[in-house]
């Protein structure tokens, strides 16, 4: 008898499926039940301070699937004891697409998206079958690694017992990245929306330690991605009078600014806090508030990147709103003609008002930020205006964002009026578009002198919806959907996973991408090189309105652009070196 149950122990094990693993680039999402890809090793190529990724497939039975261990190792140097830090392997958590966004190109169904780390429960895949499971490999350069190649592994072990080690190759160009991204950005996550998705208590506006430690992992996790959030907890002021607490301010911003090396940071203020009418009898007040708050960023050498964002005057859209915009800047200028510090206004609208009838906003605003359908209807439009080029010119600066579906109706014209989306369209950032369409803007962005990126949530749910399992995050009341708009961290809950922590998207990644790009961008520029990135990026990116859903140009252009930085870097060494100095 036990005999029989060892042959058919043995016959059982010789009939279960080999494992199969394989890689890809970050810019591919692989279906649960699709055909993997076949290559069998991946080569990357990053600057020192540079995140680049790359996908391993494993694909196996979900029996093979369960409790299995990964190793990642020490990236090694070839001919050299030098050793980087391993890399962070997330699983891919897929997300159901019930119904499609408008004119989106992708069908209904399960896309990866959520990145969970390894010692978060999995969710349990059923049947038999063999499936896909694709992980993450986030691979990070430090400022002290030695140009050259190197060799790393992730090692696999499954339930069966049987085994595998994916190798892939690392070489090191030989540049550094800006330790901090040229890239301006504003990423709104707010403290109450953090305290609401995890299930703690927010009263009198006071947050627990809990919630501290979950709001500067917010905080963290955006800054690793090279993205800041708009405004941060650490640097309110009281909220009852306004009166702010230098040291504990200063300390926040530095944090912030100088160990997260965020590009920016907005001055804490809405029209009725910390003052109730701060364009009435509290003016002085207010004005001596934001006065102070801007002079701590001055005092750590940040003043560059301080600004204003209030959600209440963003999109105006009538001339009452437009009218109480101005009002705003006026007071904003006021306190820089009265104090001697500059207080930047960024407004969410373009340049170009919908009716002349609303007035101006030029000198009341200092940052614009057209929708990219908008920054194509100004600039690249055969009727556009160029009001962006012409507030540039005057000093302001651009920014643009992305939000649903909002193609203009001579795009539409011009193009045909497509059903749906597959290139060539001002970026739309929901989950069931291509990939590129995150990524593409860091190469689109230089053209027309854009210097910053704004996002209206990373938390946003629309009542009833299950991010973990429902990418129809915003819904209109005519039943519309449009996936993953506002959604770009999944939190992790206690309940849930173990415990609260914020999970990173693939989508966050691709926009990790889109600032480097901007990085490689704007040290060509620096080194010279700024016809040959110009002539790189028109082979698949021409203008917000005109590029090629083309992940592999891409790329081809990125890497000849390192190669070009690097040999540029170089040569500017040489010359010093022979100069006698520094570089």
């Amino acid at each position: 008898m036990k005999t029989t149950f060892l042959l058919l122990a043995l016959t059982a094990h010789a009939l279960a499926q080999p494992v199969r693993v394989s890689f890809c680039d970050g810019m591919t999402r692989i279906s649960r039940d699709g055909t993997p890809p076949t290559a069998q090793t991946h080569t990357l190529h990053a600057a020192r301070g540079e995140w680049e990724p790359l996908q391993i497939i494993v694909s196996a039975t979900p029996e093979q699937l369960k409790n299995i261990e990964i190793i990642a190792t020490g990236i090694a140097k070839h001919d050299s004891e030098m050793l980087l830090p391993a890399p962070k392997v997330l699983r891919e958590h897929y997300v159901r697409v019930s119904k499609s966004t408008p004119m989106a190109p992708l069908p209904p169904g399960d896309y990866p998206d959520a990145l969970v780390p390894l010692d978060m429960p999995a969710h349990e895949i059923s049947g038999s079958a063999i499936v896909n499971q694709p992980f993450w490999v986030d691979v990070f350069v430090p400022y002290t690694a030695a140009p050259g190649a190197y060799t790393g592994e992730v090692r696999f072990k499954f339930s069966d017992g049987s085994a595998a080690i994916a190798a892939y190759t690392l070489n090191v160009w030989d540049f550094d990245l800006p330790v901090v991204p040229k890239l301006r950005t504003s990423i709104m996550t707010t403290v109450r929306r953090i305290a609401e998705v995890h299930g703690l208590d927010y009263q009198n506006n006071t947050p627990s330690l809990t919630h501290v430690g979950l709001l500067n992992a917010y905080y963290d996790l955006l800054a690793e991605h090279r993205l800041s959030v708009d405004q941060i907890y650490g640097s309110y002021p009281d909220a009852s009078t306004g009166k702010i607490d230098e040291g504990k301010v200063e300390r926040a911003l530095r944090k912030h600014l100088l160990h997260r090396h965020c590009s920016t940071i907005g001055l804490p203020i809405w029209p009725q806090w910390p003052f109730n009418d701060p364009l009435g009898k509290d003016r002085e007040a207010a004005m001596g508030y934001v006065a102070q708050w801007m002079k701590l960023l001055a005092k750590i050498r940040c003043e560059s990147r301080g600004y204003v964002i209030m959600g209440d005057l963003d999109e105006p859209n009538d001339a009452a709103a437009y009218e109480n915009v101005r009002r705003w800047g006026e007071f904003f200028n006021e306190v820089e003609e009265k104090h001697g510090i500059r207080v930047p206004l960024l407004i969410t609208e373009q340049p170009t008002a919908e009716k002349t009838a609303w007035g101006t906003l030029n000198r009341a605003v200092d940052i614009w930020v057209p929708h990219f359908s908008e920054v194509w209807k100004d600039m690249e439009w055969a009727g556009g205006r160029h009001d962006i080029a012409v507030r540039r010119q005057a000093g302001d600066e651009i920014w643009a964002y992305a939000a649903l579906v909002q193609m203009p109706d001579e795009w539409e014209k011009q193009q045909g009026r497509p059903k749906e989306l597959r290139s060539s369209f001002p970026p739309v950032w929901a989950l069931d578009y291509p990939p590129l369409a995150h990524r593409i803007v860091g190469w689109l962005l230089p053209k027309h002198g854009i210097t910053g990126l704004t996002y209206w949530d990373t938390l946003f749910a629309a009542e009833g919806v299950d991010v973990w399992k429902d990418a129809g995050t915003f819904k209109t009341p005519d039943g519309t959907v449009y996936n993953g708009d506002g959604s770009y961290i999944y939190p992790a809950t206690e309940k849930r996973h173990g415990r609260h922590a914020p999970v990173a998207s693939m989508r966050l990644k691709w926009l990790r991408e889109a600032v480097e790009d901007y990085d490689y961008l704007m040290l060509a520029r620096q080194l010279g090189l700024e016809d040959d990135a110009r002539r790189l990026t028109s082979s698949f990116a021409r203008g917000f309105g005109d590029w090629d859903n083309n992940p592999g140009a891409l790329m081809d252009a990125r890497h000849q652009l390192g190669a070009m930085i690097e040999a540029a870097h170089h040569r500017k060494q040489t010359a010093a070196a022979e100069k006698g100095g520094a570089p």
